[in-house]
């Protein structure tokens, strides 16, 4: 049986309550108990092997001897802006992406966008990130934006190292070939558009932000396919580098 991993922000040396959350869950679907050894992780780095001290649905009481700070867990920080498709389909990109290391997950809205997410929605991504990142064993959570307008998003392109988009139409240079062309350590923007693409305007204004229109497959991607392959990619190119 593998080591229940819980999460808990405020990691540190000490004796902690987890939150009624992560309680619940804990004693509830793990079946933690007094005794038990769980390890917990803030997502931030920070991780901690911790022995239960008491146990109920109300609170989990943990003592944690040490604390110890991971290393990133990639060589390439990806930020994915992604147009968010239909909601049984957003939580697939959260939790896949988390799962292959994404750095920040930036939700935006596009001409041919068909749905428009609230801010209320990124709790729900953050909560199936934690979720993710348990399953994955990471000891980092991804940064999950408000969703913004693309314009927002293409303002912001110059914080990065690099910025590409992937793009269906007219000429793209598979993202695989270009990665190995890029820094260690680098912070990258990627943007994945809508079910019906990027309009002639939006590439217009991507390609004046900087941005090049790359490939991740010769077939055409569903947005959350397509969200995915990207960060495999990334993720490939950073194990290559660890």
């Amino acid at each position: 049986m593998s080591t229940v991993r819980l999460f808990c922000p405020d990691l540190a040396a000490g004796t902690l309550t987890l939150s009624p959350e992560e309680s619940h869950h804990a004693v509830a679907a793990r079946r933690v108990a007094a005794g038990s050894t769980v390890v917990l992780f803030d997502g931030a780095g920070g991780e901690a092997q911790a022995v239960v001290a008491n146990a109920d649905r109300r609170g989990v009481v943990v003592d944690v001897a040490n604390v110890e700070q991971q290393p990133y867990d990639a060589a390439l920080r990806l930020t994915l802006a992604v147009a968010m498709g239909k909601a049984h389909r957003q939580a697939y990109i959260i939790e896949k992406c988390t799962e292959l290391g994404v750095a920040a997950i930036w939700p935006m809205q596009t001409e041919r966008s068909v749905t428009k997410p609230g801010a209320s929605a990124v709790e729900k991504w953050s909560r199936r990130a934690i979720e993710a990142a348990k399953q994955s064993k990471r000891c980092w959570l991804p940064m999950i934006h408000a969703p913004a307008m693309l314009s927002e998003v293409t303002i912001n392109a110059s914080r990065f190292s690099w910025v590409g988009f992937a793009d269906a139409v007219g000429p793209c240079t598979p993202l695989d070939g270009l990665l190995p062309s890029i820094a260690s350590d680098a912070e990258i923007l990627v943007l994945v558009g809508p079910e019906g693409g990027f309009s002639d305007t939006e590439r217009d204004v991507l390609r004046g932000a900087g941005a090049v229109a790359v490939s991740v497959a010769k077939t055409v991607l569903r947005t959350e396919t397509a969200a995915v392959a990207v960060c495999a990619a990334v993720a490939m190119r950073s194990a290559g580098r660890s």
